[in-house]
Protein backbone atom coordinates (compact mmCIF):
# COMPACT_ATOMS: atom_id res chain seq x y z
CA UNK A 1 0.00 0.00 0.00
CA UNK A 2 2.92 2.26 0.69
CA UNK A 3 4.64 1.63 -2.33
CA UNK A 4 1.19 2.49 -4.11
CA UNK A 5 0.87 5.62 -2.82
CA UNK A 6 4.41 6.98 -2.01
CA UNK A 7 6.50 5.16 -4.35
CA UNK A 8 8.21 2.63 -4.05
CA UNK A 9 12.22 4.81 -4.07
CA UNK A 10 9.89 6.53 -0.72
CA UNK A 11 11.62 6.33 2.94
CA UNK A 12 8.29 5.79 5.12
CA UNK A 13 9.48 3.49 7.73
CA UNK A 14 13.04 3.86 8.28
CA UNK A 15 12.33 7.39 10.49
CA UNK A 16 9.26 8.03 12.99
CA UNK A 17 6.73 9.06 11.04
CA UNK A 18 4.18 10.29 13.40
CA UNK A 19 7.00 12.84 14.93
CA UNK A 20 8.20 13.90 11.61
CA UNK A 21 5.26 14.55 9.43
CA UNK A 22 6.40 15.83 6.33
CA UNK A 23 4.09 17.90 4.70
CA UNK A 24 4.14 16.63 1.59
CA UNK A 25 3.38 12.82 3.23
CA UNK A 26 0.47 15.02 4.98
CA UNK A 27 -0.40 16.24 1.19
CA UNK A 28 -0.95 12.72 -0.26
CA UNK A 29 -2.78 11.12 3.02
CA UNK A 30 -5.68 14.38 2.21
CA UNK A 31 -5.74 13.22 -1.52
CA UNK A 32 -5.75 9.42 -1.14
CA UNK A 33 -8.12 9.59 2.03
CA UNK A 34 -10.37 12.33 1.52
CA UNK A 35 -9.67 13.85 5.09
CA UNK A 36 -8.77 17.56 5.27
CA UNK A 37 -5.39 18.57 5.86
CA UNK A 38 -6.29 19.11 9.72
CA UNK A 39 -7.55 16.06 10.12
CA UNK A 40 -4.61 14.36 9.08
CA UNK A 41 -2.38 16.78 11.01
CA UNK A 42 -4.21 15.96 14.22
CA UNK A 43 -3.16 12.34 14.02
CA UNK A 44 0.44 13.48 13.85
CA UNK A 45 3.02 14.16 16.91
CA UNK A 46 3.29 18.01 15.55
CA UNK A 47 -0.27 18.66 16.59
CA UNK A 48 0.89 19.03 20.63
CA UNK A 49 2.42 22.26 19.33
CA UNK A 50 1.16 25.31 21.04
CA UNK A 51 -0.45 22.53 23.84
CA UNK A 52 1.90 21.29 24.91
CA UNK A 53 5.97 22.65 23.94
CA UNK A 54 6.70 25.29 22.31
CA UNK A 55 8.29 23.98 19.20
CA UNK A 56 8.00 20.59 17.65
CA UNK A 57 11.12 19.19 17.21
CA UNK A 58 11.14 17.00 13.96
CA UNK A 59 14.95 16.33 14.01
CA UNK A 60 16.18 15.09 17.54
CA UNK A 61 14.51 15.01 20.58
CA UNK A 62 11.34 16.52 21.22
CA UNK A 63 10.27 17.11 24.82
CA UNK A 64 7.49 14.89 26.44
CA UNK A 65 7.58 12.47 23.13
CA UNK A 66 8.97 8.77 23.82
CA UNK A 67 11.26 8.33 20.90
CA UNK A 68 11.32 4.84 18.94
CA UNK A 69 15.50 4.49 18.56
CA UNK A 70 14.96 4.02 14.83
CA UNK A 71 17.42 1.78 12.60
CA UNK A 72 16.91 1.16 9.13
CA UNK A 73 12.95 0.06 9.65
CA UNK A 74 13.07 -1.69 13.12
CA UNK A 75 12.67 0.78 16.43
CA UNK A 76 15.29 -0.54 19.20
CA UNK A 77 13.34 1.09 21.76
CA UNK A 78 9.63 0.85 23.07
CA UNK A 79 8.30 4.30 22.03
CA UNK A 80 5.04 3.34 21.67
CA UNK A 81 2.58 2.11 24.68
CA UNK A 82 -0.67 0.47 24.44
CA UNK A 83 -3.74 -0.42 26.76
CA UNK A 84 -4.75 -3.96 25.69
CA UNK A 85 -8.13 -3.23 27.01
CA UNK A 86 -8.68 -0.19 24.45
CA UNK A 87 -7.33 -2.51 21.27
CA UNK A 88 -9.92 -5.41 22.57
CA UNK A 89 -12.97 -2.78 22.72
CA UNK A 90 -12.22 -1.07 19.42
CA UNK A 91 -13.75 -2.20 16.42
CA UNK A 92 -11.18 -1.32 14.24
CA UNK A 93 -8.16 -1.53 16.63
CA UNK A 94 -5.98 1.74 16.50
CA UNK A 95 -3.13 3.08 18.80
CA UNK A 96 -3.55 6.53 20.43
CA UNK A 97 -1.58 9.26 19.92
CA UNK A 98 -1.56 9.77 23.70
CA UNK A 99 0.71 6.23 24.10
CA UNK A 100 3.88 8.18 22.74
CA UNK A 101 3.70 10.79 25.42
CA UNK A 102 6.43 10.75 28.35
CA UNK A 103 3.95 11.58 30.90
CA UNK A 104 1.28 8.56 30.06
CA UNK A 105 1.86 5.64 32.15
CA UNK A 106 -1.98 4.24 32.91
CA UNK A 107 -5.15 4.51 31.02
CA UNK A 108 -7.72 5.96 33.12
CA UNK A 109 -10.81 4.47 31.24
CA UNK A 110 -9.89 0.93 32.26
CA UNK A 111 -7.58 1.54 35.33
CA UNK A 112 -4.53 -0.69 34.09
CA UNK A 113 -0.82 0.51 33.50
CA UNK A 114 -0.02 0.99 29.69
CA UNK A 115 2.27 -1.34 28.22
CA UNK A 116 4.98 -0.75 26.02
CA UNK A 117 6.51 -4.41 24.60
CA UNK A 118 4.75 -7.11 23.37
CA UNK A 119 4.40 -9.40 26.95
CA UNK A 120 5.46 -12.68 24.88
CA UNK A 121 8.87 -11.94 23.21
CA UNK A 122 9.15 -8.17 24.97
CA UNK A 123 9.91 -6.39 21.63
CA UNK A 124 8.74 -2.98 21.06
CA UNK A 125 5.45 -2.44 19.29
CA UNK A 126 5.82 -2.08 15.57
CA UNK A 127 2.48 -2.34 13.96
CA UNK A 128 3.66 -1.05 10.50
CA UNK A 129 5.88 -4.73 10.81
CA UNK A 130 3.02 -6.85 12.16
CA UNK A 131 2.52 -8.82 8.24
CA UNK A 132 5.59 -9.34 8.34
CA UNK A 133 4.75 -13.05 9.95
CA UNK A 134 2.07 -13.49 7.40
CA UNK A 135 3.70 -13.05 4.11
CA UNK A 136 2.05 -15.12 1.33
CA UNK A 137 -1.59 -15.45 3.04
CA UNK A 138 -5.08 -12.92 3.23
CA UNK A 139 -4.59 -10.28 5.61
CA UNK A 140 -6.24 -10.82 9.26
CA UNK A 141 -8.84 -9.32 11.11
CA UNK A 142 -6.80 -6.94 13.84
CA UNK A 143 -3.36 -7.89 11.95
CA UNK A 144 -1.98 -4.29 13.68
CA UNK A 145 -2.41 -5.73 16.79
CA UNK A 146 -0.17 -8.74 16.77
CA UNK A 147 3.25 -8.09 17.24
CA UNK A 148 5.64 -8.41 14.57
CA UNK A 149 8.14 -10.76 15.86
CA UNK A 150 5.98 -13.72 17.49
CA UNK A 151 2.18 -12.85 16.51
CA UNK A 152 1.32 -12.43 19.88
CA UNK A 153 -2.23 -10.68 20.28
CA UNK A 154 -1.85 -7.85 22.42
CA UNK A 155 -5.16 -7.67 22.95
CA UNK A 156 -5.22 -11.28 25.20
CA UNK A 157 -2.58 -9.34 27.16
CA UNK A 158 -3.27 -10.07 31.28
CA UNK A 159 -4.32 -6.10 32.38
CA UNK A 160 -2.32 -4.76 35.01
CA UNK A 161 -4.76 -3.20 37.84
CA UNK A 162 -3.41 0.52 39.12
CA UNK A 163 -4.45 0.17 42.90
CA UNK A 164 -3.16 3.58 43.83
CA UNK A 165 -6.05 5.37 42.31
CA UNK A 166 -3.76 9.33 42.69
CA UNK A 167 -1.87 8.35 40.11
CA UNK A 168 -5.22 7.75 37.80
CA UNK A 169 -6.04 11.07 38.89
CA UNK A 170 -3.01 12.79 38.17
CA UNK A 171 -3.15 10.88 34.53
CA UNK A 172 -6.52 12.22 33.97
CA UNK A 173 -5.46 15.71 34.99
CA UNK A 174 -2.78 16.16 32.56
CA UNK A 175 -4.58 14.71 29.53
CA UNK A 176 -7.90 16.85 30.36
CA UNK A 177 -4.96 19.97 30.57
CA UNK A 178 -3.70 19.02 27.54
CA UNK A 179 -7.19 18.50 25.64
CA UNK A 180 -8.30 21.56 26.92
CA UNK A 181 -5.37 24.15 26.89
CA UNK A 182 -5.46 25.22 30.20
CA UNK A 183 -5.74 24.46 34.12
CA UNK A 184 -6.87 25.75 37.29
CA UNK A 185 -3.72 25.57 39.07
CA UNK A 186 -1.20 27.47 41.53
CA UNK A 187 -3.77 30.23 42.05
CA UNK A 188 -4.79 30.78 38.50
CA UNK A 189 -8.19 29.34 37.38
CA UNK A 190 -7.23 29.89 33.78
CA UNK A 191 -2.92 28.80 33.16
CA UNK A 192 -2.21 28.04 29.63
CA UNK A 193 -1.35 24.29 29.31
CA UNK A 194 1.79 24.98 28.26
CA UNK A 195 2.84 27.25 31.15
CA UNK A 196 2.09 23.95 33.24
CA UNK A 197 3.93 21.12 31.32
CA UNK A 198 7.05 23.51 31.06
CA UNK A 199 6.93 24.25 35.02
CA UNK A 200 6.21 20.31 35.59
CA UNK A 201 8.99 19.35 33.23
CA UNK A 202 11.51 21.64 35.09
CA UNK A 203 10.14 20.36 38.28
CA UNK A 204 10.80 16.76 36.86
CA UNK A 205 14.61 17.62 36.02
CA UNK A 206 14.81 19.37 39.29
CA UNK A 207 13.81 16.17 41.54
CA UNK A 208 15.68 13.64 39.60
CA UNK A 209 18.85 15.41 39.91
CA UNK A 210 21.50 12.97 41.58
CA UNK A 211 21.58 15.45 44.42
CA UNK A 212 18.18 15.82 44.88
CA UNK A 213 17.50 12.21 44.63
CA UNK A 214 19.83 11.52 47.57
CA UNK A 215 18.13 13.49 49.32
CA UNK A 216 14.95 12.34 48.54
CA UNK A 217 16.00 9.29 50.35
CA UNK A 218 15.75 10.40 53.70
CA UNK A 219 11.95 11.45 53.29
CA UNK A 220 9.74 9.55 54.97
CA UNK A 221 6.85 11.23 53.50
CA UNK A 222 7.77 9.31 50.01
CA UNK A 223 7.45 5.94 51.56
CA UNK A 224 10.27 4.09 50.04
CA UNK A 225 10.00 5.98 46.52
CA UNK A 226 13.06 5.76 44.83
CA UNK A 227 14.23 7.01 41.28
CA UNK A 228 17.63 5.04 41.23
CA UNK A 229 19.31 4.84 38.18
CA UNK A 230 17.22 7.70 36.76
CA UNK A 231 18.91 8.61 33.22
CA UNK A 232 20.86 11.69 32.81
CA UNK A 233 19.54 12.00 29.37
CA UNK A 234 15.80 12.87 30.45
CA UNK A 235 12.54 11.69 30.80
CA UNK A 236 11.89 10.75 27.98
CA UNK A 237 14.61 8.18 28.07
CA UNK A 238 13.80 6.87 31.01
CA UNK A 239 11.71 3.31 31.18
CA UNK A 240 8.47 3.22 31.04
CA UNK A 241 8.74 1.51 35.08
CA UNK A 242 10.68 4.08 36.33
CA UNK A 243 8.38 6.84 34.90
CA UNK A 244 5.63 4.74 36.81
CA UNK A 245 7.54 5.05 39.49
CA UNK A 246 8.44 8.85 39.37
CA UNK A 247 4.57 10.17 38.60
CA UNK A 248 4.56 8.00 42.00
CA UNK A 249 6.30 10.20 43.36
CA UNK A 250 4.48 13.16 42.00
CA UNK A 251 0.79 11.98 43.13
CA UNK A 252 2.26 13.02 46.44
CA UNK A 253 4.15 16.30 45.86
CA UNK A 254 2.17 18.41 43.31
CA UNK A 255 -1.17 17.13 45.73
CA UNK A 256 -2.16 20.72 47.72
CA UNK A 257 0.67 22.31 45.60
CA UNK A 258 2.92 24.32 46.69
CA UNK A 259 2.30 22.83 50.36
CA UNK A 260 3.25 19.37 50.51
CA UNK A 261 6.41 20.49 48.53
CA UNK A 262 7.69 23.43 50.83
CA UNK A 263 7.37 20.60 53.31
CA UNK A 264 9.66 18.34 51.33
CA UNK A 265 11.92 21.18 50.62
CA UNK A 266 12.46 21.74 54.41
CA UNK A 267 12.04 17.46 55.22
CA UNK A 268 14.69 17.26 52.94
CA UNK A 269 16.90 20.10 52.99
CA UNK A 270 16.76 20.34 49.18
CA UNK A 271 18.31 23.29 47.19
CA UNK A 272 17.76 25.11 44.70
CA UNK A 273 20.71 24.38 42.70
CA UNK A 274 19.60 21.44 42.75
CA UNK A 275 15.51 22.02 41.89
CA UNK A 276 15.82 24.89 38.93
CA UNK A 277 16.59 22.10 36.42
CA UNK A 278 17.65 22.33 32.89
CA UNK A 279 16.97 25.53 31.38
CA UNK A 280 17.46 29.14 32.40
CA UNK A 281 14.03 30.53 32.95
CA UNK A 282 11.45 28.52 34.58
CA UNK A 283 7.71 29.31 34.62
CA UNK A 284 6.95 31.56 37.60
CA UNK A 285 4.46 29.07 39.40
CA UNK A 286 7.74 26.69 40.29
CA UNK A 287 10.33 29.12 40.22
CA UNK A 288 8.92 31.39 42.65
CA UNK A 289 8.77 28.18 45.35
CA UNK A 290 12.13 27.05 45.18
CA UNK A 291 13.27 30.41 45.20
CA UNK A 292 11.86 31.28 48.26
CA UNK A 293 11.73 28.20 50.22
CA UNK A 294 15.13 26.36 48.47
CA UNK A 295 17.31 29.62 49.61
CA UNK A 296 17.28 30.91 45.84
CA UNK A 297 16.29 34.35 47.15
CA UNK A 298 13.80 36.13 44.62
CA UNK A 299 15.07 37.57 41.29
CA UNK A 300 14.97 41.24 40.79
CA UNK A 301 12.01 42.31 39.23
CA UNK A 302 12.19 46.07 37.29
CA UNK A 303 9.43 48.94 37.30
CA UNK A 304 8.74 48.35 33.63
CA UNK A 305 8.12 44.70 34.35
CA UNK A 306 5.79 45.83 36.99
CA UNK A 307 3.53 47.92 34.77
CA UNK A 308 3.55 45.02 31.54
CA UNK A 309 2.08 42.53 34.52
CA UNK A 310 -0.62 45.33 35.70
CA UNK A 311 -0.98 46.20 32.16
CA UNK A 312 -1.91 42.59 31.77
CA UNK A 313 -4.06 42.69 34.47
CA UNK A 314 -5.93 45.35 33.43
CA UNK A 315 -6.51 44.24 30.18
CA UNK A 316 -7.73 40.63 31.21
CA UNK A 317 -9.71 41.59 34.13
CA UNK A 318 -10.78 45.81 33.60
CA UNK A 319 -9.47 46.32 36.71
CA UNK A 320 -5.81 46.37 38.65
CA UNK A 321 -5.31 43.88 41.89
CA UNK A 322 -1.73 43.10 43.60
CA UNK A 323 -3.52 39.70 44.39
CA UNK A 324 -5.05 38.82 41.34
CA UNK A 325 -1.52 40.35 39.58
CA UNK A 326 0.78 37.98 41.76
CA UNK A 327 -1.35 34.96 41.09
CA UNK A 328 -0.86 35.55 37.33
CA UNK A 329 2.75 35.93 37.72
CA UNK A 330 3.84 34.67 41.13
CA UNK A 331 5.73 37.98 41.70
CA UNK A 332 4.57 40.65 44.07
CA UNK A 333 4.75 43.85 42.58
CA UNK A 334 3.19 46.16 45.14
CA UNK A 335 6.77 47.91 45.31
CA UNK A 336 6.65 49.45 41.71
CA UNK A 337 2.69 49.44 41.49
CA UNK A 338 0.93 50.31 44.67
CA UNK A 339 -2.24 49.00 45.28
CA UNK A 340 -5.59 51.04 43.80
CA UNK A 341 -8.84 51.05 45.29
CA UNK A 342 -10.93 48.13 44.21
CA UNK A 343 -13.64 49.58 41.97
CA UNK A 344 -17.04 48.75 43.96
CA UNK A 345 -19.13 45.87 41.88
CA UNK A 346 -22.57 47.23 40.38
CA UNK A 347 -25.74 46.55 41.71
CA UNK A 348 -26.33 45.47 37.88
CA UNK A 349 -23.61 42.98 38.11
CA UNK A 350 -24.75 42.11 41.26
CA UNK A 351 -27.53 40.49 39.62
CA UNK A 352 -26.58 39.49 36.49
CA UNK A 353 -24.48 36.62 38.96
CA UNK A 354 -27.62 35.87 41.27
CA UNK A 355 -29.73 35.34 38.04
CA UNK A 356 -26.61 33.06 36.35
CA UNK A 357 -27.42 31.32 39.43
CA UNK A 358 -31.17 31.32 38.98
CA UNK A 359 -30.53 29.74 35.86
CA UNK A 360 -28.18 26.80 36.93
CA UNK A 361 -30.63 25.84 39.54
CA UNK A 362 -33.30 25.86 36.76
CA UNK A 363 -31.02 23.40 34.85
CA UNK A 364 -30.42 20.69 37.21
CA UNK A 365 -32.19 17.61 37.90
CA UNK A 366 -29.78 16.65 41.05
CA UNK A 367 -31.08 17.50 43.97
CA UNK A 368 -27.91 17.63 46.01
CA UNK A 369 -26.37 19.96 43.12
CA UNK A 370 -29.75 22.24 43.32
CA UNK A 371 -29.30 22.43 46.96
CA UNK A 372 -25.69 23.73 46.60
CA UNK A 373 -26.49 26.50 44.33
CA UNK A 374 -29.53 27.70 46.31
CA UNK A 375 -26.70 27.79 49.30
CA UNK A 376 -24.03 29.51 46.98
CA UNK A 377 -27.06 31.94 46.00
CA UNK A 378 -28.16 33.06 49.47
CA UNK A 379 -24.13 33.07 50.73
CA UNK A 380 -23.53 35.39 48.00
CA UNK A 381 -25.55 37.82 48.69
CA UNK A 382 -25.07 37.61 52.34
CA UNK A 383 -21.51 38.79 51.66
CA UNK A 384 -22.44 41.20 49.37
CA UNK A 385 -25.75 43.11 51.34
CA UNK A 386 -23.52 42.54 54.61
CA UNK A 387 -20.20 43.61 53.68
CA UNK A 388 -18.60 40.16 55.31
CA UNK A 389 -14.99 38.43 54.17
CA UNK A 390 -14.99 35.01 53.05
CA UNK A 391 -14.14 34.00 56.58
CA UNK A 392 -16.85 36.03 58.31
CA UNK A 393 -19.17 33.78 55.64
CA UNK A 394 -17.43 31.12 56.88
CA UNK A 395 -17.86 31.52 60.50
CA UNK A 396 -21.29 32.99 59.94
CA UNK A 397 -24.06 31.65 62.03
CA UNK A 398 -27.77 32.06 62.45
CA UNK A 399 -27.80 33.46 65.51
CA UNK A 400 -25.01 36.16 64.41
CA UNK A 401 -27.06 36.78 61.44
CA UNK A 402 -30.05 37.91 63.54
CA UNK A 403 -27.63 39.84 65.46
CA UNK A 404 -26.55 41.81 62.79
CA UNK A 405 -29.76 41.83 60.85
CA UNK A 406 -32.87 42.23 63.38
CA UNK A 407 -35.87 42.73 61.44
CA UNK A 408 -36.62 40.28 58.87
CA UNK A 409 -38.95 41.84 55.87
CA UNK A 410 -40.76 39.03 53.37
CA UNK A 411 -38.88 38.34 49.89
CA UNK A 412 -39.47 35.75 47.75
CA UNK A 413 -36.60 34.11 46.59
CA UNK A 414 -37.09 34.46 43.13
CA UNK A 415 -36.29 38.41 43.45
CA UNK A 416 -33.28 39.67 44.23
CA UNK A 417 -32.20 40.66 48.14
CA UNK A 418 -31.34 44.04 47.61
CA UNK A 419 -31.32 45.22 51.45
CA UNK A 420 -29.62 43.38 54.73
CA UNK A 421 -33.26 42.70 55.69
CA UNK A 422 -34.65 40.59 52.84
CA UNK A 423 -31.17 38.48 52.68
CA UNK A 424 -31.92 37.99 56.16
CA UNK A 425 -35.61 36.74 55.11
CA UNK A 426 -33.24 34.16 52.46
CA UNK A 427 -30.95 32.97 55.18
CA UNK A 428 -34.07 31.90 57.36
CA UNK A 429 -36.04 29.91 54.78
CA UNK A 430 -32.69 28.67 53.55
CA UNK A 431 -32.29 27.51 57.29
CA UNK A 432 -35.43 25.95 57.35
CA UNK A 433 -35.78 24.19 54.19
CA UNK A 434 -32.41 23.82 52.16
CA UNK A 435 -30.12 23.46 54.38
CA UNK A 436 -30.87 19.93 55.43
CA UNK A 437 -30.37 18.68 52.06
CA UNK A 438 -26.49 19.47 52.27
CA UNK A 439 -26.74 16.91 55.41
CA UNK A 440 -24.71 18.89 57.50
CA UNK A 441 -23.15 17.60 61.36
CA UNK A 442 -25.99 17.26 64.12
CA UNK A 443 -23.79 20.02 66.30
CA UNK A 444 -22.73 22.00 63.42
CA UNK A 445 -23.89 25.74 63.87
CA UNK A 446 -22.79 26.92 61.05
CA UNK A 447 -25.22 29.04 58.20
CA UNK A 448 -23.12 27.43 54.95
CA UNK A 449 -22.18 24.08 55.04
CA UNK A 450 -19.93 21.52 52.35
CA UNK A 451 -22.14 18.46 51.47
CA UNK A 452 -18.27 16.77 51.23
CA UNK A 453 -17.17 17.38 55.02
CA UNK A 454 -20.53 18.33 55.82
CA UNK A 455 -19.13 21.18 58.33
CA UNK A 456 -18.79 24.66 57.74
CA UNK A 457 -17.12 25.78 54.39
CA UNK A 458 -13.60 26.85 54.52
CA UNK A 459 -12.81 30.15 53.37
CA UNK A 460 -11.05 28.95 50.50
CA UNK A 461 -13.32 26.63 49.56
CA UNK A 462 -15.90 29.86 49.44
CA UNK A 463 -13.85 31.97 47.56
CA UNK A 464 -13.54 29.14 45.20
CA UNK A 465 -17.22 28.67 44.62
CA UNK A 466 -17.31 32.36 44.17
CA UNK A 467 -14.77 32.41 41.20
CA UNK A 468 -16.50 28.99 39.90
CA UNK A 469 -19.78 31.12 39.73
CA UNK A 470 -18.07 34.37 38.18
CA UNK A 471 -16.73 32.35 35.65
CA UNK A 472 -19.67 30.44 35.08
CA UNK A 473 -21.82 34.07 34.58
CA UNK A 474 -18.77 34.99 32.59
CA UNK A 475 -18.41 38.19 35.00
CA UNK A 476 -14.59 37.93 35.37
CA UNK A 477 -14.05 41.49 33.91
CA UNK A 478 -16.43 43.03 35.73
CA UNK A 479 -15.73 41.35 39.52
CA UNK A 480 -12.43 40.72 39.59
CA UNK A 481 -12.14 39.41 42.87
CA UNK A 482 -14.25 38.28 46.03
CA UNK A 483 -12.90 41.94 47.84
CA UNK A 484 -14.57 43.87 44.94
CA UNK A 485 -17.56 41.51 45.73
CA UNK A 486 -17.97 43.12 49.63
CA UNK A 487 -16.27 46.68 49.42
CA UNK A 488 -19.39 48.09 48.36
Amino acid sequence: MCALIFGRDSTIWNRDIDRLAPQNVANILTHVTGADIAQVEKTTLRAYEGTLFEHHNANGMCRWIVPLGIFHRSRRRPGLMFCPQCLSEDANPYFRRCWRLAFSTACTKHGCYLLDTCPKCESPIEPHRSDMQGRGILPQTGLNVHCWNCSFDLRATRKIEVINESLLQLQARLEITLDNGYVDWAGNLAMHSMVFFDGLREFIAGVTSKRTQDRLMKSAKLGGISLKGWPRTGLEMASLPMRRELFRLLTIVLEDWPDNFIELIHECKLRYADLKGESDQRPYWYEGVIRREAGGGYAPISKVEAEAIAASVETRYGHFSVDVARALSGRDISAHIPERLPQPVLDEVYEDLLTSIDHQIAGTLDKTERACLIRDKVMFAAGRQLGLSESELAELTLDRLRALVPDEVAVDFSDVARTPEQVRAWAEWYWKKMRIQLRPQIDEESLFTSVRTRSRFSHSSIGARFQKAVDVAMLRKEIPSYKHWFEV
